[in-house]
């Protein structure tokens, strides 16, 4: 499979599809439609899709020609098309050229698996923000200074659960405050009765034998030759 059939078919995941959607909220581009991929930097709309229109718009403190549902500059695009063989500026070759551009900043963190596995999150943000201005880094601000999209906004529209992602702080540990009877009781709990009075009769008869060989070491002390050796008390 090549480098285009692989990322048609990630096109067509529910991943694909919703990180593409991210992108064009961030833009401003989302038009619930095909004019989603005909928004020039500033709002209008290019003529048709046969080619990227390459025109420079003044507006708002910037100048750009940025076009398409992504915001791709000229040269991004040519790059894109260049190496996926794409012959026009189609909705289709739009979103395989900015999954192309996504699998490419996400290289160094894991790659397109990287949303399967975490979603859009601050460091899948961070990574994408030196090729989209509207996505936040991971401070919240843009790459280049410019305005960006809140990262709670963009996860919603992600359809990702934000607190999943972030795990919670780990709980103190809590005092026992039992009383040590009622810890030596939870100890013993699955310890059997029959056990118990085992262990007592041999703790019993250990404590006799060890009573009785001190008292014949203390006999023998006192008297001496009174009880010849091996003797019993």
């Amino acid at each position: 499979m090549n480098e285009r059939e692989l990322l048609e078919k990630y096109r067509q995941s529910p991943t694909g599809q919703k990180i593409l959607k991210v992108l064009r909220f961030a833009e401003g581009t989302e038009r619930g439609g095909p004019d989603s991929y005909r928004v020039m930097f500033g709002g209008g709309l290019a003529p048709d899709l046969k080619r990227h229109p390459d025109k420079v718009i003044r507006g708002g403190g910037y100048s750009s020609a940025a076009a398409g549902a992504y915001q791709f500059l000229p040269g991004t695009w040519e790059s894109h098309a260049k190496a996926l063989g794409l012959q026009d500026f189609s909705a289709p070759n739009q979103d395989i050229a900015a999954l192309r551009g996504i699998r490419n900043r996400l290289m160094p963190i894991g790659g397109l698996a990287t949303l399967d596995k975490e979603g859009f999150s601050p460091r899948v943000s961070a990574a994408l923000a030196p090729e989209w201005a509207s996505l936040p880094t991971e401070s919240g601000q843009s790459y280049y200074g410019q305005p960006v999209k809140k990262l709670s906004e963009l996860q919603k529209i992600y359809g990702q659960d934000i607190q999943s992602l972030s795990p919670g702080p780990t709980p103190a540990p809590t005092a026992d405050t039992r009383s040590v009877e009622e810890i030596l009781s939870s100890a013993l709990s699955g310890v059997q009765k029959t056990d118990l009075e085992e262990r007592e009769q041999k703790s019993q008869s250990l404590l006799d034998t060890v009573k009785s060989a001190i008292k014949e070491s203390l006999i023998r002390s006192a008297i001496p030759g009174l009880i010849p050796p091996g003797g019993m008390y």
